[in-house]
């Protein structure tokens, strides 16, 4: 299926989606998904010398739900990882919100967010513990909030060093166990329990229309009886496999257009991954609720996704250089995105092309355009078009 099925197919459900109520974040992706890449978004214009014929390229929405954006922001953030993570062995640990929260999480996502992150950290942190490691590990954290067949199933992938400093100037490696399940268990829940009942005495939350307080109370109790779902995978040697499994939460959504095996005006079939049975299945959907279900998982306006805790933390520079020399080796050099910027020639002389002018959103009826002569970068960053075909003439830099 083409890059820009799913483009094509909020382009078809464009009126009816913008009909029915939706909030502000759903109205943002809407309109950016729809408009990516065309003259809508508006277009920047390159040109050599010797002024041949001019190419002319749309702009990018960049929205980080957007497909066709995805990739080339995935490629800056691993390589970006990749000066921060250890060369050590690593954990993958999840913490899934049980489904008994879905609908307070839909009302209050921002909420439920912070406390996924806070309490999965919290709990990680027991490696500080003298009982357990004593360590202080580095923690990179990814909020994941659909299953295999997009429905709502928010939960948070934990990627942890198998390792960590010990005081100030001594790196001790985790052996085969990270931390006791049972405890890990046990302390996430009422870290979250706890949290949550806070918010309903201080009526910090919203209470959903379809249910009551009174209700969310009773799920609340039942919960303390039930055990949750947290899942320590076994221990990795190194950590970059897990990396580029949570670089696929970065951008781009909950759906691969290589995934949809058909649709039509009514309907869309798509392929999944059982994980039950580890089988793949295919599920048909009427396309309005396969757009519904695309925008549900589209994040808060202003929400991180992505956290770091621990030594891989931003404030712990300093730590986590010295944790780098405990291991005898140094951080690789930080991802220069320049690399990756796009670079035009002409398709008649060959000589480089340079940016012109450009003509934007909700300004090109205006006539209104922006010279960038003054820039002599080539290719300028607004422009994304990496992960597409690139015009005659035109070339892009190999970043593999």
């Amino acid at each position: 299926m083409s890059e820009r099925a799913l483009q094509e197919i909020f382009q078809s459900q464009y009126d009816e989606l913008l009909s029915r109520p939706q909030p502000l974040k759903n109205l943002k992706a809407i309109d950016a998904i729809s408009q990516c890449r065309t003259k809508a978004m508006g277009s920047s214009f390159f040109q050599c010398a010797s002024l041949h014929k001019p190419i002319e390229l749309n702009h990018s929405c960049r929205h980080r739900s957007c497909f066709l954006c995805a990739q080339k922001k995935r490629v800056e953030w691993i390589e970006n990882q990749k000066h921060r993570l250890f060369p050590c062995a690593h954990f993958h640990v999840i913490f899934t919100l049980p489904h008994e929260y879905l609908s307070l999480w839909r009302y209050n996502e921002r909420f439920f967010t912070d406390l996924l992150f806070s309490a999965s950290r919290d709990t990680l942190m027991l490696m500080e513990d003298s009982k357990y490691h004593g360590v202080t590990p580095g923690i990179m954290t990814a909020l994941h909030t659909w299953g295999r067949q997009m429905n709502l199933h928010p939960h948070v992938h934990c990627l942890v060093s198998a390792g960590g400093l010990k005081g100030s100037d001594q790196w001790k490696e985790v052996e085969q166990f990270l931390l006791p399940i049972k405890v890990v268990k046990s302390r996430y829940r009422a870290m979250v329990q706890k949290r949550i009942m806070q918010a309903i005495e201080s009526d910090e939350l919203i209470c959903p229309p379809d249910q009551s307080w009174q209700k969310i109370r009773q799920h609340w109790s039942a919960l303390w009886k039930k055990e949750w779902s947290v899942r320590i995978e076994k221990r990795y040697e190194h950590g970059k496999g897990v990396m580029l499994y949570l670089s696929r939460y970065l951008k781009g959504g909950p759906m691969n257009p290589k995934q949809i095996l058909f649709r039509n005006d009514h309907e869309i079939r798509f392929r999944y991954l059982d994980h039950r049975d580890k089988r793949k299945k295919d599920l048909r959907l009427p396309l309005d609720e396969f757009a519904r279900r695309l925008l549900e998982h589209v994040p808060q306006v202003g929400l991180h996704t992505f956290r770091y805790y621990g030594l891989y933390a931003p404030a712990t520079k300093r730590r986590r250089l010295q944790a780098y020399r405990c291991l005898n080796c140094a951080p690789k050099k930080r991802y220069s995105p320049l690399s990756t910027d796009v670079v035009l020639s002409c398709s008649i002389c060959g000589a480089p092309a340079r940016r012109t002018h450009s003509f934007w959103k909700n300004q090109a009826s205006k006539a209104i355009s922006i010279n960038k002569n003054a820039n002599p970068t080539l290719g300028a960053g607004f422009i994304q078009q990496d992960d597409e075909d690139i015009p005659v003439g035109g070339r892009s830099l190999d970043t593999s």
